[in-house]
């Protein structure tokens, strides 16, 4: 992680998941983090445990503390109360009617300041506000942790116990929940139209000039075409693309990238609808439910699709944007300091923490151009394959379900379920030149990989190629309108990429460890997203 990034991180992630979890009544109290090398690893701490455990007490030790020690106690009581209120549905509501309209006032209002423009004292008070608004933002949204979670993992759990069915098939049952999971489609389709219209717009988009300049250009154009690509370009232009870091790409820092996407969108339909046989689909699982346990089947999956668009809004319309804004101003202050001979680069301003970054626009004492420097090349040149999984003694397992209360077990086997198909256990290359993974999304589709592992490789996407990444964050949704199928090396069935691969019905192999490895860029491969099989042809 950036410097800035794990500056901030922890103390707003901590805040967000310990409320969280109080509120439905989880055993997980918080999870710490800290930087240890610039790795980002954290602790679990657990309610009622000291700091030094390392696994659960003796059974019968475990039955006394769900009877007798307050705080498990309150929790016990509160994961009962969850699922009898149906807790998620006033998170759900206070998000849509209070928290999201208010964020995205304070980031709108973020977006309208160019910081290149501010004096100085008006560019550290806009970065002490970008500050506090990408905390906000990271606050939030491990506070809808359980809002996100528990309800679709409670579906899960209880659907496949009935059915027996893989939770890929079940997983089809919430397409179309999430609209946000396939981005400015609105904005983008508007755009297409109106450049389709306009003789100018579309030679200006096809032309040979820099990427930048064609973006500019056509905002220029008065008119339709001009709103249409402000439109577009306020939405998704300032969302970090490539992480969750201040130090990763937002959009408008791979013109190139948007330049295709919406070329891309011009010559094909955006967006497919993939729901036209959901009502059939569905109605095939539910058949598979013993009929007893229907109605309980249809509010299970209810809950599951009310509130399974939070899973990408937190992340998408939150601390996405929150995160680009706060790096425009991160970088804008970075040419000041590059001016001043305090930075070798601009870029090298993520790499300062907030107060050292105040101090040296200031004129006071911080780190040298040479050490941030020293750190940018460090951060951007390791992966997480460099540094070891666990520091100090691995985390035991939690307790067996069967030793809680039914209400904490419900929402144990719910919890666990769905940060299991988050975090997929890694694939195996089962023959020479087909790598195995989880089948995240149905279909096949042949076409080229490209590889995207470092910031610059964005810009190399084209129409119809294979994305082949380590992981995607929600803003990658903006070049999904170019992309034929996807493959990570990481996630499971409910990571990012697997749910906007469903949503957009791409054929979609997640989890498979080695992929970016055995794969060469620009390689001819067959992805099957209903086998969970990628095979290199050529």
């Amino acid at each position: 992680m950036t410097r800035y990034g794990m500056n901030i991180f922890p103390s707003a992630f901590k805040r967000g998941f310990q409320e969280g979890t109080a509120r439905y009544g989880m055993m997980l109290d918080y999870i710490e983090y800290a930087a240890v090398n610039g790795f980002a690893y954290n602790c679990a701490h657990v309610v009622g445990a000291p700091p030094e455990a390392t696994a659960p007490p003796p059974k019968w030790i475990f039955k006394l503390l769900t009877r007798f020690h307050p705080q498990v106690r309150q929790r016990v009581q509160a994961a009962k109360a969850a699922f009898e209120q149906k807790l998620w549905r006033a998170d759900l509501k206070q998000w849509d009617e209070s928290w999201k309209p208010a964020l995205a006032r304070t980031y709108q209002a973020l977006q309208s300041v160019d910081p290149t423009q501010l004096s100085l004292e008006d560019l550290i008070a806009h970065l002490n506000a970008c500050r506090d608004a990408l905390a906000e933002a990271i606050y939030y949204h491990h506070r809808l942790n359980p809002c996100a979670l528990v309800p679709l993992g409670d579906f899960l759990v209880q659907a496949q116990g009935w059915t027996g069915l893989e939770p890929q098939i079940l997983l089809q049952l919430l397409q179309g929940a999430t609209p946000v999971s396939i981005g400015a489609i609105g904005e983008i389709q508007q755009l297409a139209q109106t450049i389709h219209q306009h003789p100018e717009a579309a030679s200006l988009l096809n032309s040979q000039q820099p990427a930048a300049e064609i973006l500019q250009q056509i905002q220029a154009i008065p008119g339709a075409v001009g709103e249409a690509m402000n439109a577009y370009l306020n939405v998704v232009g300032l969302r970090v693309l490539t992480g969750y870091d201040v130090g990763d790409l937002y959009a408008l820092d791979t013109p190139e990238l948007l330049v295709e996407t919406i070329r891309a969108a011009l010559d094909t339909p955006v967006h497919q609808s993939v729901t036209d046989r959901l009502a059939e689909q569905t109605e095939k699982v539910r058949s598979a439910v013993p009929e007893e346990h229907r109605a309980e089947f249809d509010a299970l999956l209810a809950e599951a699709r009310l509130t399974y668009r939070i899973r990408d809004e937190r992340g998408y319309l939150n601390d996405a944007w929150a995160t680009g804004i706060a790096r425009r101003a991160l970088l804008a202050a970075g040419d000041r300091l590059t001016a001043a001979g305090k930075l070798e680069k601009p870029e090298h301003a993520v790499e300062l923490t907030h107060d050292e970054l105040i101090a040296l626009l200031q004129g006071q004492p911080g780190p040298s151009a040479h050490e941030l420097a020293e750190y940018f090349h460090y951060r951007t040149s390791k992966t997480i394959a460099d540094a070891p999984v666990h520091l100090g003694t691995p985390p035991g397992s939690p307790p067996p379900d069967d030793w809680l209360p039914p209400a904490s077990a419900r929402m144990s086997r719910a919890m666990n379920v769905v940060l299991g198909h988050l975090f997929a256990a890694p694939g195996k290359q089962i023959e020479p030149k087909t790598i195995q993974g989880v089948p995240a999304s149905p279909g096949e589709y042949e076409g080229i990989a490209r590889l995207v592992l470092d910031l610059e490789d964005m810009a190399q996407v084209k129409e119809g190629d294979i994305l082949v990444a380590r992981m995607t964050a929600p803003s990658y949704n903006a070049l999904l309108p170019m992309l034929g199928g996807i493959v990570t090396d990481r996630g499971g069935l409910l990571s990012h990429a697997a749910i906007v691969a469903r949503e957009y019905g791409l054929p979609a192999v997640v989890g498979c460890m080695e992929a970016t490895q055995a794969i060469p860029n620009g390689s001819r491969i067959r992805v099957n997203g209903t086998s969970g099989e990628v095979k290199i042809l050529a």
